[in-house]
């Protein structure tokens, strides 16, 4: 009869140990699934401050261009048209090619920072 208590009592050890390690492996995932949401959310926001930074530096960009091709053509509403053509264009080219350019690179930055 001890020995089927010693058997009950080790058989409860064991799965107190497994669900020890169960709980603990829970915990794991849970903390790195918060390290990569961490990453992910850290390189997302940075890329947003960056395209409103380079953004803000186009549009003056873009008014110094259409001010000074003012000047060279004499008509200022030519130049910003020109600027605006010009824009027009670099836009056609982005969308035309937006898997190269755009998805493709991104999609594979946001997975690369999520299951670092």
């Amino acid at each position: 009869m001890s020995s089927h208590n010693e058997l009950l009592q080790q058989a409860g050890e064991s799965f107190e140990y497994a669900n020890q390690y169960v709980q603990k492996q829970v915990d794991l995932f849970k903390l790195e699934s918060a390290e990569r949401i961490a990453k992910t959310t850290s390189s997302l926001v940075t890329a947003a401050v960056l395209f409103m930074i380079a953004t803000l530096v186009i549009i003056m960009l873009s008014i110094t261009v259409g001010i000074w091709l003012g000047s060279l053509l004499g008509t200022y509403s030519g130049a910003f048209l020109i600027v605006t053509g010009l824009y027009t264009l670099a836009g056609l080219l982005v969308y035309f090619f937006r898997e190269q350019l755009v998805t493709n690179p991104v999609l594979s930055n946001v997975l690369e920072s999520f299951f670092e």
